[in-house]
């Protein structure tokens, strides 16, 4: 019997580890390698890292920290949570099974990815970008464009209009949709409003970012924004009744405990700001609590 099974093995779920081993606690980890940090080509406000640092080689760093404590790490993924009669919790990977006495959900988010030609390079090379919050700050004196339908990609397209750069609002035809106080927001920020549905975006490495709108217009960018939302990976412990937002993040106390006794949620699957910082935060909460109750 574990005393916490840790699904997910990005910040949240690795600091976790590390918490909970140095509180010299029976855990395992069980990673299926899909963390959102390893596609981040620099991240530039992490604290100790002035001058940035690549998404991978952090991801790498944490799982080194992890490991000096003797945490164990399974590759895999876990398809099922179950409830014994005691209160702890059976954990099913296809054929594998572990009881534990508690678990940690840090399953995190994955981003709605547009269709688009180039788009792993684009990534790859800081054309395209998701998170505003994480590098909008770089974004200044750029051409900037923001793919997203109204509400989402209007807020997003705000925000991003407050870093000194040249926003325009690929608004998918959704303009419509749109409250006339709030166009008027954005163009009182000087967002420029797309007016027609892109029909071809494309990144290329060396020459930025290129779409073709339905008029024939030609747009060139330096940065976009797809601001599609994100789907976040809560239904493991919606399975078992675990209460969640419209947006699937997961409803915690202020321990970040999930509605089901015993069941923790940390970083992006939770409700609260998507950063890697703040997934470290939850995971020392949440691991402080977890000891202290066992």
């Amino acid at each position: 019997m574990l005393d916490c099974l840790i699904i997910g093995g990005g910040p949240a779920g690795l600091m976790t580890a590390v918490y909970l081993k140095r509180y010299r606690r029976d855990v395992l980890l069980v990673d299926a390698g899909e963390s959102r940090l390893g596609k981040i080509p620099r991240t530039r406000n992490m604290i100790g890292f002035p001058d940035g640092i690549h998404g991978a080689d952090l991801l790498e760093r944490l799982r080194e920290h992890a490991s000096k404590y003797g945490a164990a790490v399974e590759p895999g993924r876990v398809d099922r949570l179950e409830r014994a009669d005691d209160g702890s919790f059976i954990v099913h990977a296809g054929e594998r099974r572990w009881e534990a006495r508690t678990v940690m959900l840090a399953t995190g988010a994955k981003d709605v990815e547009p269709e688009i030609p180039g788009l792993a390079e684009g990534l790859a090379c800081g054309q395209v970008r998701y998170c505003p919050v994480c590098d909008g700050y770089e974004t200044q004196g750029q051409r900037v464009a923001v793919l997203g339908r109204a509400g989402h990609g209007l807020r997003e397209s705000l925000f991003i209009s407050g870093f000194g750069n040249e926003v325009t609002w690929l608004a998918m035809q959704s303009q419509e949709e749109v409250k006339p106080e709030d166009l008027a927001r954005l163009r009182d920020a000087g967002v420029k409003i797309a007016e027609h549905q892109p029909t071809d975006i494309r990144c290329t490495a060396d020459d930025g970012v290129h779409v073709q709108l339905a008029n024939g217009q030609f747009l060139k960018f330096d940065v976009l924004y797809p601001a599609l939302g994100l789907v976040h990976q809560c239904g493991l412990a919606t399975a078992l009744g675990a209460r969640a937002q419209s947006d699937g993040q997961l409803e915690v106390d202020s321990h970040q405990q999930t509605s089901v006794p015993g069941l923790y949620a940390a970083g992006d699957v939770a409700v609260d700001l998507n950063q890697i910082s703040v997934a470290a935060g939850h995971a020392a909460i949440a691991a402080t609590h977890i000891h202290n109750h066992l």
